[in-house]
C-alpha cells in the first residue's frame, strides 16, 4: 500500500492545473442557499418499500463563482422489513475550496440477511440477522493545489443488540466477540482529487480517493485492523445530454475484520443487483460503468454494467470469473438548478441476483 500512496502522490502532483478542462462554470452566478424538502420513498432489496421524509440543503460558501456548491442530506425513515434509520450527510466546500469536509452521523435499527463470508454462497444460506448501529464519519481535506486535497478521516462505529434465530445461521461461525456487541475506532490518512462539475450529478470531471483506516485498540476500537480504500471515477460527456461514467473500487483490509466491517458486495451504489452483503469479506474489488442521457428538461435514462468479487487474501480475487449485473433506469429530476434526480433502477446479475431501486441521487 506505501507504493499505492507514493503513485497517487506522483499522480496529484503531475495531474494539469488546466482550469479550462476541469473548472466549474465561472459565469455561472450561484444561489446562497436552496433547500429541497419533500417526502422520502423508496425502494430497495435490502429494504423492501422504505417512506420517510428528506430534506436536501445546497449552500455555497465562496465568494468568488468557482466554489462549488457544498450540499447535505437529512433523512429519516422506516421500511417494509421493519428497519428504520436516521442519517445526516454532508460535503462541504469552503470559501475558495481551501477546504473540502465530508461525514456522516447515522443511526440504524437494521435486519438483514445474513450469507456468510467469501465469494460463494447459495440464497438458502441466507438467515435474518438483527441489531442496533451507530456510525460516526468525518473526513478533513486541505487544498493543495487546485482539485486535490489532504489531510485524515475518523471513523467510529458501535453494534448492540446483535440477535438471530435461525441456530444454523452462518453468523455463528464468526468469532463470539463479533456477538455481543462491537466497537471500531479507526483514525487514518486520505488522498482526493476531486474536478466534478456537480456532486450530485456529475456531467464532467475526476473523482479519486484514497484513505487508510487503523482501527487500533489504543484508539477505543475493539479489534485490531486495517483498511484501504481506492475509488476512482472518471465522467465523460459525450454531448450536453448524454455522459459516460466509470468507477473503479478497491477495498482492502489486514488484520481481524468484524462482520458488519467487511466490504460488502451489492447495494444500490456498488453492484446493482446484488442484495448488499450477499457476498463479504476481507478484500473487494469492482468496476462499473454507466450511460446516461437526459431526454427532456426533468426526464432521462440510464443503462450501466458492473463486474465484482470479494475474497479473503488478494489472491482470492480471481478477476476471470468475477461476479456480474447489468441493468437500466430512469431519471426525474427534481431540482433542475441543482440537477438532483429521483433515480429508478433495475438490474440482473450472476448468481439469481436481481434489484430494482428507486432512490434519491444518482449511484455515484
Amino acid at each position: 500500500m506505501k507504493k499505492i500512496y507514493l503513485f497517487f502522490l506522483f499522480l496529484l502532483y503531475f495531474l494539469p492545473d488546466s482550469q479550462a478542462a476541469w473548472q466549474p462554470d465561472s459565469t455561472i452566478v450561484k444561489k446562497k442557499l436552496s433547500l429541497t424538502p419533500f417526502p422520502a420513498l423508496f425502494s430497495t432489496p435490502e429494504t423492501g418499500i422504505g417512506y420517510g421524509a428528506l430534506v436536501v440543503p445546497v449552500y455555497n460558501f465562496g465568494s468568488d463563482s468557482l466554489t462549488r456548491s457544498s450540499n447535505g442530506q437529512l433523512l429519516a425513515y422506516y421500511t417494509q422489513k421493519k428497519q428504520s434509520s436516521v442519517q445526516l450527510t454532508y460535503n462541504i466546500y469552503t470559501n475558495h475550496e481551501r477546504f473540502n469536509i465530508t461525514g456522516a452521523a447515522n443511526y440504524y435499527d437494521w435486519p438483514i440477511l445474513y450469507y456468510g463470508t467469501g465469494n460463494a454462497n447459495s440464497l438458502s444460506d441466507s438467515s435474518l440477522v438483527t441489531y442496533k448501529l451507530v456510525l460516526l464519519q468525518n473526513r478533513v481535506l486541505r487544498k493543495i493545489k487546485n482539485f486535490v486535497f489532504a489531510g485524515g478521516q475518523y471513523q467510529l462505529t458501535r453494534i448492540t443488540d446483535v440477535s438471530y434465530k435461525n441456530a444454523l445461521s452462518k453468523i455463528k461461525e464468526r468469532d463470539a466477540s463479533e456477538l455481543d456487541g462491537t466497537i471500531t475506532s479507526g483514525l487514518g490518512p486520505a488522498l482526493l482529487l476531486d474536478s466534478r462539475d456537480n456532486p450530485l450529478n456529475t456531467t464532467k470531471g475526476w473523482y479519486a480517493e484514497i484513505g487508510t483506516f487503523f482501527n487500533q485498540k489504543a484508539l477505543g476500537s475493539e479489534f485490531n485492523f486495517t483498511r484501504y480504500t481506492i475509488d476512482v471515477r472518471r465522467f465523460i460527456p459525450l454531448s450536453v445530454k448524454q455522459v459516460i461514467a466509470f468507477q473503479g473500487l478497491g477495498k482492502f483490509s489486514t488484520g481481524q475484520v468484524p462482520f458488519r466491517e467487511m466490504a460488502l458486495l451489492g447495494g444500490g451504489r456498488t453492484m446493482r443487483g446484488f442484495y448488499e452483503g450477499r457476498f463479504r469479506d476481507r478484500q473487494l474489488l469492482a468496476v462499473q460503468g454507466e450511460y446516461r442521457h437526459q431526454l427532456f428538461s426533468r426526464v432521462g435514462f440510464v443503462v450501466f454494467g458492473s463486474l465484482g468479487q470479494v475474497g479473503n487474501n488478494g489472491q482470492d480475487l480471481d478477476i476471470t470469473t468475477p461476479k456480474r449485473a447489468a441493468g437500466g433506469g430512469i431519471r426525474l429530476m427534481l431540482n433542475r438548478k441543482q440537477r438532483l434526480n429521483i433515480r429508478i433502477d433495475y438490474a440482473i446479475g450472476s448468481d439469481k441476483a436481481k434489484g430494482l431501486y428507486f432512490d434519491i441521487g444518482e449511484a455515484f
